[in-house]
């Protein structure tokens, strides 16, 4: 019985220490946007992005990932629950049937980087190298250098555009 209690408190240390680690780097990316030149998330960028992750899996989804994009149910709803044509956005599956369908995913992607531009890279321009970082890793990892392989698809497209 000790050790479980023993056992409860140290997953309970560990919940509050994510917690704070997760805050911590929400209140960064907040306040470090502040004086930043943000450049338009373009088609052309997306494209990339597209590419990179060679985004033909249409209609599939591989554990929390769902689409094209390889999209999350949290990166779907920070975007603002788009949905496809005439659906609702608190309906069964709309996530899935969004992020399943070109369209919609390419709009949930445009819509989350619209509303989450992040300088990983602080140069001080959101431009398209932080937007690939930020859908590559997520946007409290962005920061992260990418995997090789992925970087060196990614960078090569964005030099052509």
């Amino acid at each position: 019985m000790r050790i479980q209690q023993w056992l409860v408190s140290l997953s309970l240390i560990a919940a509050v220490q994510c917690q704070w680690a997760y805050d911590v780097a929400r209140l960064e990316a907040q306040t470090s946007n502040a004086n930043l030149t943000k450049k338009p998330f373009t088609d052309g960028c997306l494209d990339c992005i597209c590419e990179t992750i060679d985004c033909t899996m249409i209609n599939t989804c591989k554990g929390d990932h769902c689409g094209p994009f390889s999209i999350t149910r949290v990166f779907w709803k920070d975007a603002g629950y788009p949905t496809v044509l005439f659906d609702d956005k608190h309906s069964d599956g709309a996530y899935e049937r969004c992020a399943n369908d070109l369209d919609c995913a390419r709009q949930t992607v445009k819509s989350y980087m619209d509303t989450h531009p992040f300088d990983c890279n602080n140069d001080t321009v959101v431009d398209c190298s932080d937007y690939g970082a930020i859908h590559f890793g997520g946007i409290y990892k962005c920061r992260s250098p990418l995997s090789p392989v992925i970087g060196a698809k990614f960078f090569s497209c964005i030099k052509k555009m």
